[in-house]
């Protein structure tokens, strides 16, 4: 049905002044209630001519605070407040997540590999500022009675090894000269292993000085080569055994 001017302005004087409400409509119009209903879904708002009215047939737009008309949307990107997500959208967002944490799941490391899943190792060394310190050989030796010790350094700048090397040697036997006279008895020795760039120092202990009456004798050792040092014996007493020394040298 369609109102007359009259009517319609009959009509929004009684729902602006709330002397009646929209549930007591279908009777006050003799509109029949499937009317009503098409009319303030919009189906019928051609017949409501005047536009103040229409506002009482048709409803708002809705918002985060009144209910209405929805417009939906297929954006999964949107921050709209006043659109809302169609079933598509959220099944996109929801695929989109899903191949994410499983992409995360992928990459992750596992606690039980103990860092073996690392794809770049030195990077990671690198990142956590310890590559350089991973790079050092560790600290090797050979436990014996001529033996020796490697320790990585890091001097000037530059990455190295000091080595120190022990060891015992025995002299040969000198017996000519008398008492009271120096007798010198001396031998070269090697090093258990070879310093790779040299050898700045050595020292020795006297073992055995050779006589079983004075032990008045002096004992040296110095670097010969990377490879070799020389020992030495100094007495003033002939030589009944051979006399021995153990030594130390220091290089890198």
């Amino acid at each position: 049905m369609a109102f007359t001017i009259e009517q319609e302005q009959a009509l929004l004087a009684l729902l602006n002044e709330k002397k009646i409400t929209l549930s007591e409509l279908p009777a006050a119009t003799e509109l029949a209630a499937d009317d009503l209903l098409l009319m303030r879904q919009g189906i019928l708002d051609k017949s409501v001519n005047n536009d103040v009215l229409k506002a009482y047939f048709t409803p708002p737009e809705s918002s985060l605070i009144e209910s209405g008309i929805v417009k939906l949307s297929n954006a999964i990107n949107s921050d709209d407040e006043y659109i809302a997500a169609t079933s598509k959208a959220v099944k996109s967002a929801h695929n989109i997540a899903l191949n994410a944490s499983q992409s995360v799941a992928e990459q992750a490391l596992s606690k039980s590999a103990n860092l073996s899943d690392v794809a770049d190792k030195e990077q990671v060394l690198k990142n956590l500022g310890l590559l350089e310190a991973a790079s050092r050989s560790g600290i090797t030796a050979l436990n014996d009675k001529n033996g020796w010790l490697s320790i990585p350094v890091k001097a000037m700048g530059k990455l190295s090894n000091v080595i120190i090397q022990w060891g015992t040697v025995t002299l040969p036997l000198i017996s000519d000269g008398g008492i009271g006279e120096w007798r010198q008895s001396s031998t070269s020795f090697s090093f258990p292993i070879s310093f790779p760039n040299a050898c700045f120092s050595t020292g020795c202990s006297l073992l055995h000085g050779g006589s079983s009456t004075q032990w008045v004798a002096i004992a040296s050792a110095s670097p010969s080569t990377r490879t070799t040092g020389r020992a030495l014996i100094q007495t003033r007493y002939p030589l009944e055994t051979n006399p021995s020394i153990t030594w130390i040298a220091i290089g890198y």
